[in-house]
C-alpha cells in the first residue's frame, strides 16, 4: 500500500484500519528479550519494562482495551494493565517488535526521545500525586505517550503526520478516559486549559517542565511561572524544582537499570545478535527437559552447531573428593581428568565458583592453568570455554574447545551461556534424582539431609568471599570510600551462615544471636544495600530517622530480616516515579512503657480488603495486588518473638506498617 503523503490522507487511511507501526526503544527491548530467553515464567520485571517504552505502553493498552472494553481509567493501576500478561503473551510481543525494528529504520535520536518520554511520565505521576489525583498510574501512561510520536517508524513523515498518526492510535483505544486529549491540547495555551480534565492539565504540564529537566543548573529563577502551569495554588516553587530534580534522578537511574551501563541505541546487526540469542535460549529450554546426560548433550550440540565449538568435556563435582570429574557425554567417553576445586586455577573450578562462563586463548598462557593449555592442545584448538552447569556448585562444567574466533564470541557474552549452562543443569531436578535418598531419611522430602549437605557446600564458597573481603579491607583501609559496603557485605554472610547452621538442626529455630541494636544505623545500612534495587525502578526512598533512640534488645538479625522484609515489599509494591517512606520515633503508653516505633510506606495502590483480611497468612501470595506473601508471616513471627507488635493500614495511596518494639 502507497504512505499518505499527509495526515489528512493519513486520518483517511486509518479509517480502514491502517496505521504504521510504532517502534520501541531498541535499548528496552534488547533488554526484554534478555530476561524472556527460555523462561517459562516471567519475572515481574520483564513485564515492568514495557510501562517504560511508549510503544510498548501503547501495545499493552491495546490489549487491555480489547479485554476490557469500555472500562474507565479513573482508578487504574498498572498492576491492572499488567495481571493479565501471561510469559507468552510478553514474549510475543517481544518478538514481534525486534521483527518490527529488523525490517524499518530507527531514528537517529530514538535515544533522546525516550529519555524526555520518561521524564514526562515522573514528571506527570509526581504532578497527580501531588494534586491527589485518583490514578497517577494513568497519568504516567499519559505523560509517556505524549511522546509516542517520535516512535513512528516511518521516517518519512513530517512532525504532523507523526502526530496524527500517534493521535489516531490513542483515539482507537475503547476505553474511558481523557488520555487522548492530552495530545490532541498540548499546544493549547494555559488559559485555554484552566478548565480541562485534571489528566490533560498535569500531563501537559508535566510536558512543558520537561526540557528544565535536561537543561541543567536548575534553580528557582529559572522555572516557569505557575500561572501557565494550572498549579499555582497547590504547588510551590521549592517544590517544583524538587520535583524536576527528583525526575531526572529517576530517569538516570531507570537508564543504569539492572548494572548496564546504559539503554542506548542499537543497530540492526545489534539486534539481530540479540534476537538470534533470544532463539538460542528458546531452543535450549524446549530441549533441555529430559535426563541430566540428555540436556547437557545438547548443549554441547547447540555450541557446536551454532558456535563452530567442539570437543565437549563433561565435568561433575564428586561432593566427597570435592574435584570435578570427567563423565560419558554422548558418543564421547569420560577421559582421565580430574580438576581441583577450591584453589584451583582452571577455567572449570573458576567457572563452578563464579557462576560465570569462563574463557582461555592459547595465546595468552600466563592467564592459563595448565590442565588448560594441554586441553587446548590435545583438541588442537586455539582457546577453551567453562560453562557452568545448573544453578547451584553441586552441579558441573561443560568445557568445550574450538578456534579463537569462536572462542572471543563466548567470552563476549558471557552472561548468555552461563544462562545456557543454567537451563541445562535444570534436568536434573525435574528427573526424579534423589528419590531414594529422600526415603532413606524417612521423609518425603528428605529435607534436613538435603540442608546439612548445601550447610557444608555452601559454606566453602562463602568462606572465600569473607576471606577476600578481608583481603580487600585491608588493601583500601579503613578510611576507603568503599569500607562501609564491605562491612555491610561482610555482616550479611555472616547472617547468611547463621540462617543455614539454624535450618540444619531439624527441629531447633535457626539461631541468632542476642544483643543490642541502632535501629537508625541498621535502617541506613539496608537503603543503602537496596539501593540498586530501587534506584532501579526509578523511585526515590526517604527516611525521617528520629535521634537518639534507645537501643533496641533482642535478635539484631531478627530486627534486620523484620525491616528488610517490609522495605522490600514496599519497594516491589511502588510503581516508577513513586516514594518509599521509612520512619522511627520514640512512643510510651499510659503504663509508662517504652517503645521504639518504626513505619515504612509505600506509594503504591494499597491491597484489596479480601487480601489485607488475611495478609499474615503464610500460604497468602498477592504480589500483583499489594504486597502480600510468606514474607509478612515471618516479619509477624519474628516481631512477635521480640515481644513487639505490628499493624498496618491501607488505602488508594499506598500502605503504611507500623512496628513497635519495647526497648527495655
Amino acid at each position: 500500500m502507497p504512505r499518505p503523503a499527509h495526515p489528512n490522507a493519513l486520518q483517511a487511511e486509518s479509517g480502514k484500519g491502517w496505521s504504521p507501526p510504532f517502534l520501541s526503544h531498541t535499548g528496552v527491548l534488547a533488554h526484554l528479550l534478555s530476561d524472556l530467553g527460555g523462561r517459562q515464567e516471567a519475572e515481574a520485571q520483564s513485564a515492568h519494562l514495557l510501562l517504560i517504552d511508549p510503544a510498548f505502553a501503547l501495545r499493552v493498552l491495546e490489549l487491555f482495551a480489547q479485554a476490557h472494553a469500555g472500562a474507565s481509567l479513573s482508578a487504574f493501576t498498572h498492576a491492572d494493565l499488567l495481571k493479565d500478561l501471561d510469559t507468552c503473551t510478553l514474549k510475543s510481543i517481544a518478538t514481534s517488535a525486534a521483527t518490527e525494528f529488523l525490517t524499518r529504520p530507527t531514528h537517529s535520536n530514538q535515544d533522546a526521545t525516550w529519555r524526555l518520554a520518561i521524564r514526562g511520565a515522573v514528571l506527570s505521576r509526581m504532578l497527580a500525586e501531588k494534586i491527589a489525583y485518583p490514578s497517577p498510574d494513568e497519568a504516567w501512561l499519559a505523560g509517556l505517550l505524549l511522546w509516542l510520536p517520535g516512535f513512528v517508524a516511518d521516517t518519512g513523515l513530517d512532525p504532523a503526520g507523526a502526530r496524527q498518526c500517534a493521535q489516531d492510535a490513542l483515539d482507537r483505544l475503547p476505553l474511558r478516559t481523557f488520555l487522548p486529549d492530552a495530545l490532541r491540547y498540548l499546544d493549547e495555551p494555559a488559559q485555554r486549559l484552566s478548565d480541562a480534565a485534571p489528566l490533560v492539565q498535569l500531563t501537559v504540564a508535566a510536558h512543558r517542565l520537561v526540557p528544565l529537566c535536561t537543561s541543567g543548573g536548575l534553580n528557582r529563577f529559572n522555572l516557569p511561572l505557575l500561572d501557565d502551569l494550572f498549579f499555582t495554588a497547590r504547588i510551590s516553587q521549592e517544590n517544583l524544582l524538587d520535583m524536576l530534580n527528583t525526575a531526572d534522578m529517576a530517569v538516570e537511574a531507570l537508564y543504569t537499570e539492572n548494572g548496564r551501563s546504559h539503554l542506548g541505541e542499537m543497530t540492526v546487526d545489534e539486534m539481530a545478535f540479540e534476537l538470534i540469542r533470544y532463539n538460542q535460549l528458546e531452543l535450549a529450554a524446549n530441549a533441555m527437559r529430559d535426563s541430566e546426560e540428555s540436556a547437557i548433550l545438547t548443549l554441547a550440540n547447540l555450541l557446536a552447531s551454532q558456535e563452530g565449538i567442539t570437543a565437549p568435556i563433561y565435568l561433575k563435582r564428586n561432593p566427597h573428593s570435592g574435584y570435578l570429574e570427567a563423565q560419558a557425554l554422548g558418543a564421547h567417553a569420560a577421559p582421565p581428568i580430574s580438576i581441583r576445586i577450591n584453589g584451583g586455577k582452571a577455567a572449570a573450578a573458576r567457572a563452578l565458583l563464579t557462576r560465570a562462563t569462563v574463557c582461555v586463548l592459547q595465546s595468552a598462557p600466563g592467564d592459563a592453568a595448565v590442565i588448560d593449555l594441554q586441553l587446548i592442545h590435545q583438541a588442537d584448538a586455539d582457546g577453551l570455554a567453562a560453562i557452568p552447569l545448573g544453578d547451584s556448585d553441586n552441579q558441573g562444567v561443560l568445557l568445550v574447545r574450538g578456534n579463537a574466533a569462536s572462542i572471543s564470541t563466548l567470552a563476549a557474552q558471557p552472561e548468555h551461556y552461563a544462562r545456557m549452562g543454567w537451563l541445562a543443569g535444570r534436568a536434573k531436578s525435574a528427573s526424579g534424582a534423589g528419590t531414594a535418598g529422600n526415603a532413606a531419611n524417612g521423609r518425603p522430602d528428605g529435607l534436613p539431609a538435603r540442608v546439612h549437605r548445601a550447610t557444608h557446600e555452601i559454606n566453602n564458597p562463602l568462606g572465600i568471599i569473607k576471606n577476600y573481603l578481608a583481603i580487600l579491607k585491608v588493601k583500601l583501609g579503613d578510611d576507603a570510600p568503599v569500607s562501609d559496603e564491605l562491612r555491610i557485605i561482610y555482616e550479611e554472610l555472616d547472617r547468611i551462615v547463621g540462617i543455614l547452621r539454624g535450618l540444619a538442626q531439624e527441629e531447633a529455630e535457626p539461631r541468632m544471636v542476642s544483643e543490642t541494636a541502632d535501629i537508625n544505623a541498621l535502617i541506613q545500612d539496608l537503603v543503602k544495600v537496596t539501593q540498586p534495587t530501587w534506584q532501579s525502578k526509578g523511585i526515590q526512598v526517604s527516611t525521617l530517622l528520629t535521634p537518639g533512640l534507645s537501643p533496641i534488645s533482642g535478635s539484631r538479625d531478627k530486627l534486620k530480616q523484620i525491616v528488610l522484609n517490609l522495605l522490600l515489599n514496599a519497594i516491589e509494591a511502588t510503581p516508577p516515579g513513586g516514594t518509599v517512606r521509612m520512619e522511627t520515633a520514640a512512643l510510651a503508653n499510659f503504663r509508662h512503657q517504652h517503645f521504639i516505633e518504626i513505619l515504612v510506606a509505600d506509594s503504591g495502590s494499597g491491597i484489596s480488603p479480601e487480601v489485607a483480611s488475611r495478609l499474615f497468612d503464610p500460604l497468602e501470595t498477592a504480589k500483583g495486588n499489594g504486597h502480600a506473601g510468606l514474607g509478612l508471616s515471618i516479619v509477624k513471627s519474628l516481631t512477635q518473638s521480640m515481644q513487639g507488635d505490628i499493624t498496618f493500614k491501607t488505602g488508594a495511596s499506598g500502605t503504611t506498617f507500623q512496628i513497635s518494639l519495647p526497648t527495655n
